[in-house]
């Protein structure tokens, strides 16, 4: 696939105005203006592929090629491909750029890849994009800026076929560095337990704030989540299908047997 010659629709998952979508999109025009822009009218992390089935959802255009979408991320991949790309349709979902990682067990909960996923169901590829954080938890969008007018065109052209996703995370870069190393791996998770904190409930039941709040220590060298923390650029080929084939032969023995 080559990007200057595909149709594409950005997503996100932390809202239509964050700054992460804006890099994305001065990064795509400089090799295409056939784009397509429809993102969350708010803040939707952790909302993985969830769609608003059987609520409405509000499509709001504010400017040409420019929508909000009163849902989930996966609302926006399906709302852009069923009905913005009726005429003409999409070749790619580009997802991010989302503020913090998302690598290890952050796979199955990002709504930035949930956007993409959502695509590759309906035979859309598609390519999620996140940016590792600073120690301390803050934002830091250097490597975006620097690394992704270089990246991208090279991604897209790895699009093999119509259900493939690539979850890419970029690592933090000091101010004066422009490059980083690429490796391509499998997703770890991470070492350590969840931790929930507990809030001051008024009503006189127990509240919590859900933040799923672990260490970045990886469960094993190589992985997605260690290989970012080192300063890699970090590409995880995703797939739909979940089958366990490893377990497949094995558990069909265990219970097929009379």
């Amino acid at each position: 696939m080559n990007l200057n010659e595909s149709r594409v629709v950005l997503v996100n998952d932390d809202g239509i105005d964050e700054i992460g979508l804006s890099i994305l999109e001065q990064t795509l025009r400089r090799f295409t203006k056939n784009y397509c822009i429809v993102a969350p009218t708010e803040n939707q992390s952790g909302r993985a592929r969830a769609t608003s089935y059987g609520d409405t959802v509000t499509l709001h255009r504010l400017a040409e090629n420019r929508y909000s979408v009163s849902g989930t991320p996966a609302d926006c991949a399906l709302i852009a491909i069923s009905v913005l790309g009726q005429e003409y349709p999409f070749d790619l979902v580009i997802s991010g750029v989302n503020d913090g990682a998302n690598v290890a067990d952050d796979i199955t909960a990002s709504g930035t890849i949930g956007a993409c996923l959502q695509g590759a169901t309906m035979n859309v590829p598609g390519i999620a994009i996140s940016q590792n954080w600073l120690s301390n938890k803050q934002s830091n969008w250097h490597a975006s800026t620097v690394l992704l007018p270089e990246l991208l065109p090279r991604l897209v052209q790895t699009i093999e076929n119509r259900r493939m996703v690539l979850n890419v995370n970029l690592p933090v870069l000091s101010e004066g560095s422009s490059k980083a190393s690429l490796a391509v791996v499998k997703a770890g998770y991470r070492i350590g337990p969840v931790s929930i904190c507990e809030r001051e409930c008024k009503t006189g039941d127990r509240c919590f704030k859900i933040r799923d709040i672990r260490s970045d220590v990886a469960n094993e060298s190589g992985c997605d989540l260690d290989m970012v923390n080192r300063g890699y650029v970090v590409v995880t080929p995703l797939t739909l299908d979940q089958t366990d084939y490893n377990s497949l032969d094995a558990l069909s023995a265990l219970l097929m047997t009379n």
